[in-house]
């Protein structure tokens, strides 16, 4: 094989590597979800989806949660709301100004 090709497939498995270094650290458990600045994203991220969605859920609690700080903070967290019934959803945040959420999703409590 030619001294090129060798370098060049060396550089494509190692790049995936370098990505992911670069990218930040890895998801952190919060240490405590009962924080105010914690409970208030996750209401943010009820009310935001009761907005775009027309739905009345019941913001609770924030369960758990995770953080990343990527190039902006990134939360999630596992948020117990009522909506009939008790229920959990795992939502996806962006902390920016304002806040984004990027995801919603029903889960098993």
């Amino acid at each position: 094989m030619r001294p090129h090709i060798i370098l060049l497939l060396l550089f494509l498995a190692v790049l995936p590597l370098y990505a992911n270094a670069a990218l930040g650290q890895p998801w952190k458990p919060i240490p405590d979800v009962s924080d105010p600045h914690i409970q208030s994203i996750g209401k943010f991220a009820v009310a935001e989806f009761n907005r775009q969605r027309n739905t009345d859920l019941i913001f609770k609690s924030v369960l758990s949660g995770k953080v990343a700080a990527i190039r902006e903070t990134r939360y999630l967290l596992h948020l117990a709301v009522e909506w009939q019934e008790p229920t959990c959803y795992d939502a996806l945040v962006l902390e920016l100004d304002p806040l984004e959420v990027l995801s919603f999703e029903s889960k098993i409590c």
